[in-house]
């Protein structure tokens, strides 16, 4: 089967927009789950999401609900501990608009390891047991906590979830981000346990109200918490992982930031692509700036442009729509870092199409485009080989280096995994010249475009620069002509 690479951080464009800030309190039946059979393709950590290609030969990306947790060994495991390849049946409900989109759990239909398992408690405890709130009254905080095997979380960890135990409980964000445990949190005693049900996915089957010092105002019916159990330590993610990146400079990768509109779409009076299904887009005003998440993206192959008139036709990503647009009379454009004119575009590549709807109501209207060295480029992320296997190249996608608590330059731990496809057409770059495909190496570190994936036509790499180098070196090369008119 071939493999390839959706950009993780497009994923979230390719799914609804009311499921990344639902509010709704209710574990699936895994009856009520499609069970689709594939391999795994690509993976984000942090934000969880993927994607899978079904045997079928279909493109599945896929987010997880906070209650989501892969099932990988015959165990529970983070996404980071499924390796890209790995087949297994993967357990599918539907979203708002009835796209089956929201992964809950997979099945590789192994026996359960003990090292695996082993692995997931470790990296659980790091982060706190994921839970949500039921409700609060006065000091309060009675909470659900989550777990894909009630019978093996209730025999690991019954003798901290008692009655006079610690906990700290601290807030957290869908993705089950937290963003400083040592101060959004707090020490608490456990002052009850009651057994819920669990025949629904999700559930641990425990319930526990936790009295704390303070009512913080992430503590509300329906937010997620992380609960750190008595004698664990309760320490801040990684950065990258964490939503706060204390500690470290600034957050440089845009996608890792906290999603506001995501988290708090109660601040706007319009639909987003993560919020407010309900409600109508926002409609372009003249000389009016719009504000801020109010554009829908489209990821798509660019096939047409005319640069006389502004327009163009976009192929929407795994669909094949065509799209007909015009460029708004304030646009950007994006290619190899630089801002190019319109017709500098090389068509045949996959662009993100950040639009607004026209008198009809159709999205129409592009405000900016952008390929995927672009915006890989301006989230200061960069994908390093990993693996290389024939025409499927493994890689990894990383943060810049970033400056610790002691002014050290440290490396993230990565972010993502993905295959890229490449083929004989491929081009690949190293410095101002063209090398072989054969000349890539594990370890190379690099920013590519590709094709769209399209119904029956899977996505592929058209070029690949190695080289932070190169990257710099190509940007600068395609800005020069603009400079020198000037």
């Amino acid at each position: 089967m071939r493999l390839l690479c959706v950009l993780l951080f497009a994923s979230a464009l390719s799914l609804p927009a009311a499921d990344a800030g639902s509010k709704v309190m209710e574990f699936p039946s895994l009856k009520d789950a499609k069970r689709i059979h594939g391999e795994l393709v690509s993976v984000d950590f942090i934000l969880r999401k993927g994607e899978f290609r079904a045997d079928d030969g279909k493109l599945m990306p896929f987010s997880m609900p906070p209650y989501a947790i892969m099932k990988y060994k015959g165990v529970e495991a983070d996404l980071r501990e499924v390796p890209l390849g790995t087949k297994m049946t993967f357990l599918m409900l539907p979203d708002t608009e009835g796209r089956l989109t929201r992964l809950i759990t997979t099945d590789d239909g192994q026996p359960a390891e003990a090292a695996q398992l082993k692995k997931f408690r470790e990296f659980t405890e790091k982060r706190g047991i994921a839970a949500w709130i039921d409700k609060t009254d006065g000091s309060t905080v009675t909470l659900t906590l989550f777990s894909g095997d009630a019978a093996a979380f209730q025999a690991a960890y019954k003798e901290l979830l008692a009655v006079g135990k610690e906990a700290r409980t601290c807030v957290a964000n869908d993705e089950l981000r937290t963003w400083n445990p040592g101060v959004d949190g707090e020490r608490g005693t456990i002052t009850e346990v009651n057994k819920v049900p669990t025949e629904y996915f999700g559930s641990s089957g425990v319930q526990v109200t936790v009295k704390v010092g303070n009512m913080l105002e992430g503590f509300r019916r329906g937010r997620i918490v992380r609960v750190f159990l008595a004698g664990w330590k309760a320490q801040d993610q990684f950065y990258g992982e964490s939503l706060m990146g204390y500690g470290f400079g600034r957050m440089l990768d845009q996608e890792l930031v906290e999603n506001v509109a995501k988290g708090y779409p109660e601040q706007f009076p319009f639909r987003t692509d993560y919020c407010n299904a309900h409600l109508p887009w926002y409609q372009l005003k003249d000389d009016v700036k719009p504000p801020p998440f109010s554009e829908h993206t489209v990821v798509g192959e660019l096939v047409q442009v005319d640069a006389k008139t502004g327009s163009g036709q976009l192929l929407s990503e795994l669909t094949g729509e065509p799209v007909n647009f015009n460029l708004l009379k304030q646009h950007t454009l994006k290619y190899l870092g630089a801002d190019p004119p319109f017709a500098q575009l090389t068509t045949g590549q996959r662009y993100r199409f950040e639009l607004y709807q026209d008198a009809k109501g159709a999205f129409t209207r592009v405000s900016r485009i952008s390929d995927d060295f672009s915006h890989a480029s301006a989230n200061a992320i960069t994908a390093r080989v990993t693996a290389i296997h024939g025409h499927q190249i493994h890689v990894a996608w990383q943060l810049p280096l970033v400056k610790d608590y002691n002014g050290d330059m440290q490396r993230a731990p990565d972010i993502a995994n993905c295959i890229l496809q490449v083929n004989d057409a491929t081009r690949v770059w190293k410095a101002d010249h063209q090398v072989k495909l054969a000349d890539l190496q594990v370890g190379d570190v690099l920013l590519f475009n590709r094709t769209g994936e399209l119904p029956g036509k899977p996505s592929h790499c058209t070029d690949i620069w190695i080289g932070e180098d190169t990257h710099k070196l190509v940007t600068e090369k395609l800005r020069k002509p603009a400079v020198a008119k000037k």
